[in-house]
């Protein structure tokens, strides 16, 4: 009688487990579990992550109560971190959990860990369901051949970098940039055609612009003259004839560097308005462009 006692028992507690069993795998489904890339080569200090997606009933939720506590240290692997998501599939509900321990555990030679196996509950629903993540076993490799008794105790914070004095440096790039846009004025100073400052207008600069949007017609020589004796006339404060240049390059003596050019000016323009014949007027107005730009140049201090 005993006998047949102690069989009926053992025959329930072996349907119940087998039920218990069929209700997690049938009602908890492991989508995808994933463990740390390296199982060997870990030391002290290293962080290993794991990951299980898990898919339930809907009427079913994992509450906080469940979870494993964070800090929580189990024979040298400490829990640092765990976050859940949950979201909705249908009628499941899919949890995301992530975990991630570090090793603060030591042993003078290298040795074989796990990190802990985690039991969470599940609630909620009819049937008493749970998340079963067994544990992940891993080389230690320790750092030196002796022991630490205790290495969380033993680590030291980390220094703190030396300050650097940033001021010098600063002053250093205000004044290249300063220079910079010096620079750059001064480029558009000397080569800008167009009116975009009021010093930038003077009698040459306007000279310059005024013969390069002249066409290619049989006047535009002439006119080329024309407004290339205004400038002088302007500059000199009344006409300026041959007679006239070692006056008026003593008076401007910016220009005196290209007297040369200035006499032969004057010298063509003479021969341009009492000859009858020009010849290559299409040349001569492009040396009239470029004396034009260069006495603009004088006229700016280039």
């Amino acid at each position: 009688m005993k006998n047949l006692i102690i069989h009926s028992i053992g025959l329930v507690s072996l349907m119940l487990f087998a039920s218990i069993t069929s209700v997690r795998a049938s009602d908890v489904n492991i989508l995808s579990m994933s463990n740390p890339v390296n199982s060997n080569g870990i030391q002290i200090g290293d962080v290993l992550n794991r990951t299980l997606d898990i898919e339930v009933d809907s009427t079913y939720q994992l509450p906080k109560t469940s979870l494993p506590m964070k800090g929580e240290s189990r024979k040298g692997i400490e829990l640092r971190d765990i976050n859940v998501q949950m979201t909705k599939h249908g009628g499941k509900n899919v949890y995301t959990i992530a975990l991630g321990y570090q090793v603060f555990a030591s042993a003078a030679k290298p040795v074989i860990m796990a990190l802990p196996e985690e039991h969470m509950a599940l609630v909620g629903g009819a049937k008493a369901l749970s998340i079963d993540i067994p544990e992940w076993k891993f080389w230690y490799s320790p750092l030196v051949a002796e022991g630490i008794a205790n290495a969380k105790e033993n680590l030291q914070p980390q220094a703190k970098p030396t300050l650097m004095d940033l001021k010098l440096h600063s002053d250093r790039l205000y004044i290249s940039l300063a220079l910079l846009m010096l620079g750059l004025l001064g480029l558009v100073y000397v080569n800008a055609d167009k009116r975009w400052l009021p010093f930038m207008n003077g009698e040459f600069a306007q000279a310059h612009r005024n013969i390069k949007k002249l066409k290619k017609d049989k006047v535009t020589k002439k006119n080329a003259f024309r407004y290339m004796h205004q400038a002088f006339n302007k500059v000199y404060g009344s006409n300026v004839f041959v007679t006239d240049l070692d006056a008026f390059l003593t008076s401007h003596p910016k220009f005196v560097k290209l007297s040369d050019e200035i006499r032969a000016f004057f010298e063509q323009s003479n021969k341009a308005l009492f000859a009858s014949q020009h010849e290559n007027d299409t040349q001569y107005l492009q040396d009239l462009i470029l004396l034009s730009k260069r006495l603009r140049d004088c006229e700016r201090g280039a």
